[in-house]
């Protein structure tokens, strides 16, 4: 399951992924999002994954990076934190922070809330 909401103070987008994550969840959660008009057009997203599982398979890389590259195009910016605590989580999210060439996407892996918020405050 993947729950939102719109942090105002930091002007971040909160996301929580729990359980079983697969493609499908992540497909729906990307057309919500950067579908939506109303989210400013440089996006900081947070999302805690430390209670979750990935349920995706390698070859399913490059349709996500596919999706991903569809889902940025409305933003100038996309900077994406993400907290994870598991090895095969953190894995992939590195495999995708590695293959990423979107020239408005930024991504990547922290261990902790706060290097995370550090990091996504900063200005590029």
């Amino acid at each position: 399951m993947i729950t939102y909401k719109f942090n105002t103070k930091l002007q971040i987008l909160e996301v929580i992924y729990e359980g079983s994550i697969q493609l499908n969840d992540l497909m729906e959660f990307g057309n919500e999002i950067y579908g939506n008009d109303s989210l400013p057009r440089q996006l900081l997203i947070l999302t805690d994954v430390t209670k979750a599982q990935y349920n995706i398979k390698r070859s399913e890389f490059q349709i996500m990076i596919d999706m991903l590259k569809e889902h940025v195009k409305p933003f100038q910016l996309v900077k994406a934190a993400f907290i994870q605590n598991k090895p095969k989580e953190t894995a992939y999210s590195l495999i995708l922070e590695m293959k990423n060439k979107l020239p408005n996407y930024y991504h990547s892996v922290f261990s902790t809330r706060e290097a995370a918020l550090s990091w996504l405050l900063q200005k590029i």
